[in-house]
């Protein structure tokens, strides 16, 4: 599995975190079957790590109804490479290498491919919402703002 930063997280069967740097041959991570929306546990086989050219990926979501909706946002550095796939919804994935590439002007977002103006339609992917926060792994309870 190619990933990303070795500062990133990942999600354990015991549904605590670690560190990319901190996984060993034989933990055990979860992962996300996005056809038939269940998630089981896979034992980590092997590890290395290379210097690999990555991207920044921002991310948006709104969770709850128009009412209560609560606006998410964050970020992620992921691997630049046509194997490393964002899920989306009924099994389709999106290639961080098909990500379009953006850059605001004047408040007008332009495609870096191009130079034309974007629309507000964005690419859909699917993501784990939480509201806890977490410290060594742990889930904890409090205000968390990841910057």
């Amino acid at each position: 599995v190619n990933a990303g930063p070795v500062h990133s997280y990942v999600l354990m069967s015991d549904n605590t975190t670690k560190y990319l740097s901190e996984l060993q041959p034989g933990d055990q991570v979860e992962v996300y079957n996005a056809i038939n929306g269940n998630s089981r546990s896979v034992a980590v086989g092997r590890l290395k790590q290379e210097i690999r050219p990555c991207v920044l990926v921002e991310l948006e979501a709104v969770s709850g109804d128009d009412i209560k909706a609560k606006h998410h946002s964050g970020q992620v550095f992921l691997q630049q490479a046509e194997t490393v796939r964002l899920a989306q919804e009924k099994g389709s994935f999106i290639r961080v290498t098909d990500l379009e590439s953006i850059s605001i002007v004047g408040g007008t977002k332009f495609n870096n491919i191009g130079g034309k103006a974007l629309e507000e339609g964005r690419q859909s992917i699917l993501l784990r919402i939480t509201t806890a926060g977490t410290h060594v792994g742990k889930t904890y309870t409090g205000n968390v703002e990841e910057r």
